[in-house]
């Protein structure tokens, strides 16, 4: 699903923990080829190669990755990707040492052990930065709270948000931080209202996919808080 020109929905099917879900990372077009925004769980560097295909892209013509965070669902087949595509990774400075591998996951536990196969972040971020799109400038914006160094995707242009896990959708509404899964919640209320502080009149959220929603609901949520 093509969202703004050139920014393309890329929903994959995908199982964790015996659940059946579906992701979304993102593709945006930029003028040395495609840029991912995530790439799925381990093992799912097919699904996201179909899911290109079906947006009218390809893997290999991918240039590079800009991690939103941490998790394993968002960069299980990071690795892989990089390894198949020389891509250069982008991400937060605060995500770094969990990717490179001198930290553990933070939501690994005992009894769900997590990890992923590390990777050298080529390009660190602390937001701000700006990427030239097919759709116009995306902004990275450091939205903490849910993992360290989370990073949302703006395009003021197209008033599009890309906001991984900083916010959701459940049964077709915009949503906030998922308690159950977001270590710092106090902070990841912090970065909605950062949020809110941009025009957006649409979202797409890794969980639960995109909808026409953006400033006016999210202002909306932190009334309700």
């Amino acid at each position: 699903m093509e969202l703004a020109p050139g920014v393309h929905d890329l929903a994959i099917g995908a199982s964790l923990a015996d659940r059946e879900m579906t992701l979304h990372p993102a593709a945006v077009e930029t003028p040395r080829g495609p840029l991912l925004l995530d790439v799925g769980l381990p093992d799912g560097v097919d699904a996201l190669a179909a899911a290109l295909d079906g947006a009218g892209l390809s893997l290999d013509d991918a240039w590079a990755v800009a991690v939103t965070h941490q998790d394993v669902d968002h960069v299980g087949c990071l690795a892989a990707v990089v390894e198949r595509t020389d891509a250069v990774v982008f991400a937060h400075e605060a995500a770094v040492p969990y990717l490179e591998g001198d930290e553990e996951l933070v939501k690994s536990t005992d009894e769900r052990p997590m990890a992923i196969d590390p990777v050298t972040v080529d390009v660190h971020l602390t937001g701000g930065e700006t990427f030239a799109t097919a759709a116009g400038p995306m902004t990275a914006v450091h939205t903490p709270g849910h993992a360290p160094g989370h990073t949302s995707y703006y395009f003021g242009e197209s008033d599009l948000l890309v906001s991984a896990d900083a916010l959701n959708v459940a049964d077709g509404e915009l949503v906030g931080p998922r308690e159950d899964a977001t270590p710092d919640l106090p902070t990841a209320w912090e970065s909605v209202e950062t949020l809110a502080g941009l025009d957006v009149a649409r979202t797409l959220c890794y969980h639960g996919g995109f909808v026409e929603a953006g400033t006016d609901r999210v202002e909306e949520l932190l009334a309700e808080r």
